[in-house]
């Protein structure tokens, strides 16, 4: 035992993080009769997929996924998209709630299922106990331990402040990624991102990414990318509770300027992109102007199943946020006028727009304007002032379709691998899903460490895995 260490622990294959991606690749090295520590540095297990609305989904095509995340890692795109039947199928044999129905445009183009997210985790784990595993919370690691050839082993330290060294023949990192490190994002998103609202467990604070950069890890594209959500601006207080019914999720059917009464984007893209939109932004702060039909269809009905259908202008303005009502658009413009925005420039900016929607389409003051566009025009009128949230980074640890941390040069880092938030590159400012991506990602990783480890000590005895659990290759 190294003098620096409280303890030693021998396993086959480390985990760091229990969220969707660390729970599946957990439950998938232990399937594939690999002695897993499933560690989670919170009090409970989860992360930010336990905070979630359960919907599991990703692109329903290779060409979809393209058109969507154009500046994606296709090959990893292309896996994925691939892969969801079979973890799908997965799903279902374990026995948790999954809809026999899909949600099809899910974020506008996705296919999806709804399911039980706090069932699937702790199917997981159990699987991973019941295997021979251990999963234990408060357990932060602080070092990945390489004798300069491959990985080790962590280092981790528990609640009491003990350190304990896991050797392992393999480690992967699901952390969760970066979204709660204030340096990290302000150094790849910019000088706003300090005013990002963390929508998100409180534990993803780059854990996973710097302990991979230690390890001679290499970087990918999308890290000032990011998944959030609109939230009305300011709200008196932002908890887990909060998270889904304070999202502008029908952002995409409203006109949203900035402080300078501008439009900037267009807004059919959908919230997830809207909300990056609104980062670069002056004060990182927009405006959604719609008229009740909106309000009272996209902005009131269930976007998916599980998030409830509630009115979040609503919930926006009970919340605290600075909004307006008004009979007619021009006195709608007057009350917004008080908030600093000029009113003369927000005047021109919605004469613009309801002109060019009004004839199919096209392009108001050099932004596009969709040709599914409605301008408002069903009295009452209302603004909100809305602000963007993170609840997880797009860009991080460079991996292959094995799940296999790569370096700088694309070559493995032996015996590391990485899934879920912690990588980068599967979406690019474009969304992908969370869920889905993180489980699937998460069975590559597992799977692989479990191959390692098997291979790295074959004459061991391993826990016995039945016919239908051994993984697919």
């Amino acid at each position: 035992m190294n003098q620096y260490t409280d303890e030693v622990r021998r396993v086959d294959v480390v985990v760091v993080g229990s969220g969707v991606s660390g729970s599946a690749a957990a439950m998938t090295a232990a399937r594939g009769g690999a002695k897993v520590a499933l560690l989670e540095k919170l009090d409970t297990f989860g992360g930010s997929a336990a905070l979630s609305a359960g919907m599991f989904w990703t692109a329903p095509s290779v060409e979809a996924y393209r058109s969507r995340i154009p500046l994606g890692d296709v090959e990893l795109g292309a896996k994925l998209v691939g892969d969801y039947d079979e973890t799908l199928a997965e799903l279902r044999a374990s026995g948790v709630p999954v809809a026999a129905e899909p949600k099809l445009d899910v974020m506008t183009f996705g296919i999806g299922y709804s399911t039980d997210i706090k069932a699937v985790l702790s199917w997981c784990r159990d699987e991973v106990v019941s295997a021979g595993g251990e999963a234990r919370t408060g357990m932060t690691v602080v070092e990945v331990v390489s004798d300069k050839r491959q990985v080790t082993g962590v280092v981790a330290r528990d609640g009491e402040g003990r350190l304990v060294r896991y050797d392992a023949a393999a480690v992967v990192l699901t952390t969760g990624g970066f979204q709660g490190a204030r340096d990290e994002l302000t150094r790849h998103i910019g000088p706003n991102a300090d005013r990002l609202l963390l929508r998100s467990n409180p534990g993803s604070v780059g854990d996973g990414l710097r302990l991979a950069r230690a390890a001679g890890a290499g970087g990918t594209t999308a890290m000032s990318t990011f998944y959030g959500h609109l939230i009305g601006c300011p709200v008196r207080r932002f908890t887990p509770a909060d998270y889904l019914p304070y999202s502008q999720y029908y952002s995409g059917s409203t006109v949203l300027v900035n402080l300078r009464g501008e439009r900037f984007v267009d807004e059919t893209q959908g919230d997830e992109l809207l909300n990056q939109a609104v980062t670069f932004q002056p004060e990182a702060r927009g405006v959604l102007i719609f008229d009740h039909h909106v309000r009272t269809t996209e902005g009131t009905t269930e976007p998916f199943p599980g998030l409830g259908a509630i009115d979040r202008y609503a919930a926006a303005a009970e919340a605290g946020a600075v909004h307006a009502e008004a009979g007619t658009l021009p006195e709608l413009l007057d009350t917004v006028a008080l908030w600093g925005i000029d009113r003369s420039i927000l005047g021109a900016t919605l004469d613009r727009y309801v002109e060019v929607a009004g004839t199919g389409g096209g392009v108001a003051h050099g932004i596009p304007v969709s040709p599914v566009a409605r301008a408002p025009r069903t009295a009452p009128f209302y603004a909100l002032m809305v602000q963007p949230s993170i609840t997880f980074t797009f860009g991080g640890i460079r991996i292959n379709t094995d799940g296999e941390v790569l370096d700088h040069d694309g070559r493995p880092v032996r015996g590391l691998y990485a899934a879920g938030a912690d990588i980068g590159g599967l979406s690019n400012y474009g969304y992908a899903g969370g869920l889905a991506p993180g489980y699937i990602t998460g069975r590559w990783a597992g799977g692989s460490a479990a191959d390692r480890a098997l291979s790295a000590h074959p004459s061991e005895s391993r826990s016995p895995v039945t016919a239908g659990q051994q993984r697919q290759r």
